[in-house]
């Protein structure tokens, strides 16, 4: 793990040189260190003078003082404050916004993949639920009715987007991170914003393919590509909008409140439980505002747009109003999307500098 050792006692140098070297150099003064003896310890334990035990400590520093390796590192020490070096070479410190956005993402994938609690778990939760969701609404199984199938895809559109309130507690353990490298590297922020973007991109998008394909199989639910793009790109906004929420509260006990009060908001205004067209003229406009509006618009017309049954057109005359377009809700979903994460990079370049 390290190239060179530095031991110091009393303020002298014990020992600075290769790691490679070390063990030879006090074997030369008489200080073995056993096969099986951890060698960093060992060495430490022969420099501490606060217990009982230690080498001799003027032959520890003369013996170094006039060994091979102390030799070779004051010359090249004096080798490096004699060279001509380029000052263009000296200025390069700072790596390119790129260079920071390519380190994140690796990064941020890497995270993703070894820390269940992000995104395995939900996809466990999700599939397993799917799995029962797909089963209960099988269909080969006549007594299920269009209503019904209003109930299933408002169930998986809803729980899928709710249980992303669990990775806020991540978010804001990344936001300390965040912190701390802002403030001792200067680390971009709009690299940071999109890496977390792209990062949870592989991650969401398994999720709803999963979710996917065990409920719209199962069930025999239509149009199976516009029920994952709509799905997943409900994914997204619930994420981004974590992520705004985890620059915002102090810490995540706060942020599942709000998270979970934003949703049940969103919820109760999506047009379920008072349609659109049927809803008070002062909480319309929140039903406009709530991106649950547009995915569930969008996913009661993806299976009910083109049916002619009594059963069809009833639920069509309840929930979908006359103007609806998936191709806007789509766009819609997306803007949703991009918006709540350039309110998160906003909210960290303004107040979350690192400084004091």
């Amino acid at each position: 793990m390290f190239t060179n050792v530095v031991i110091l006692t009393a303020g002298q140098t014990v020992y600075f040189g290769p790691r490679t070297k070390i063990i030879s150099h006090f074997a030369s003064l008489g200080y073995n260190c056993r096969q099986h003896q951890d060698p960093a310890e060992y060495f430490i334990d022969l420099a501490n003078t606060d217990f009982e035990g230690h080498g001799d400590i003027v032959q520890l520093i003369n013996g170094y003082a006039s060994s091979a390796v102390a030799v070779r590192i004051l010359n090249a020490i004096h080798a490096d404050a004699t060279g001509n070096h380029p000052i263009k070479s000296m200025l390069l410190t700072t790596p390119s916004p790129l260079q920071q956005f390519l380190v994140l993402l690796h990064r941020n994938l890497l995270n993703n993949v070894r820390n269940p609690g992000i995104y395995w778990v939900r996809l466990v939760t999700y599939t397993t639920l799917s799995s029962m969701v797909g089963t209960m609404y099988l269909s080969s199984n006549p007594k299920i009715v269009a209503t019904d199938i209003v109930m299933l895809i408002t169930y998986v559109n809803i729980y899928l987007v709710f249980l992303s309130i669990a990775v806020l507690p991540f978010f804001i353990e990344q936001r300390a991170v965040f912190l701390r490298e802002r403030t001792n590297s200067g680390l971009n922020v709009g690299s940071y914003v999109l890496a977390n973007f792209l990062g949870a991109i592989p991650g969401i998008f398994l999720i709803a393919l999963s979710s996917t394909l065990l409920v719209g199989c199962l069930a025999g639910l239509n149009s199976y590509g516009v029920f994952l793009l709509v799905v997943f790109l409900s994914l997204v906004a619930a994420e981004n909008l974590m992520h705004l929420i985890s620059a915002v509260v102090p810490e995540f006990i706060i942020g599942m409140a709000l998270g979970a009060a934003i949703f049940g908001w969103f919820i109760l205004v999506m047009g379920l439980f008072v349609p659109a067209h049927a809803m008070p003229v002062y909480w319309r406009w929140s039903h406009h505002l709530g991106f649950l509006s547009y995915s569930f618009e969008a996913l009661i017309f993806n299976q009910f747009g083109d049916d002619s049954t009594p059963a069809g057109l009833a639920v069509r005359a309840k929930y979908i109003p006359d103007t609806v377009h998936i191709g806007r809700d789509v766009a819609v979903l997306a803007g949703n999307a991009v918006a709540f994460e350039l309110l998160f990079g906003l909210i960290l370049y303004k107040f979350h500098t690192g400084r004091r």
